[in-house]
């Protein structure tokens, strides 16, 4: 299972990133999410949203003794992972990475995805 990304839809509102901390940690803190919406001010004005592919070839875990099926588990993980993510999807805060673990099979963000710009 993994969750698809239709940036073209996305509206910014960022509730995906608030149900994400909110469902994980307790708290509403967007800083501290598995999922990241990011604006492109610049040139299109674009709202895309980022999360973990869940990759068959985990870049992330290379180099590491861990099995990859465990790890997918797990919501906070090293830093050291973010940078080997070919695709930018590991947030980092303070010292930690976030890690969309699917909710365990439940995925929060999209049941609150008002736009339709995140699906399973």
């Amino acid at each position: 299972m993994r969750i698809k990304v239709k940036k073209e839809v996305c509206s910014g509102c960022r509730l995906c990133e608030i149900m994400c901390s909110l469902f994980h940690l307790g708290v509403v803190n967007t800083e501290k999410s598995a999922i990241r919406v990011e604006k492109d001010e610049l040139h299109t004005s674009r709202n895309s949203p980022f999360v973990c592919l869940q990759c068959r070839n985990m870049a992330c875990l290379k180099g590491e003794k861990v099995l990859p099926e465990t790890e997918k588990k797990k919501f906070l993980w090293a830093v050291r992972r973010s940078a080997k993510c070919p695709f930018h999807a590991l947030n980092v805060f303070e010292g930690k990475s976030y890690h969309c673990d699917l909710c365990g099979g439940n995925p929060q963000c999209v049941k609150v995805c008002t736009t339709g710009a995140l699906s399973l």
